[in-house]
């Protein structure tokens, strides 16, 4: 089932992953299954990173569980 990854591209989201971890933060891009293995992709620029983690993460459809626009 697609979740039009689309609409959120410049929005803040709420991710749950496949691992169960929660990620906060701006979609900052977006990348069309047609391009990109035959999945969807987000990148999302994580609210708040503590220093030993990334900045941003690049998530496949399949790799989101839930995804939500947040204030």
């Amino acid at each position: 089932m697609s979740k039009q990854l689309w609409n959120f591209l410049r929005s803040r989201v709420q991710v749950v992953n496949s691992d169960g971890k929660i990620i906060k933060g701006l979609v900052t891009d977006f990348v069309d299954e047609v391009d990109n293995d035959e999945q969807d992709e987000i990148t999302i620029l994580i609210d708040n990173p503590s220093p030993d983690e990334p900045t941003e993460v690049s998530l496949y459809e399949d790799d989101i569980i839930s995804i939500q626009a947040i204030p």
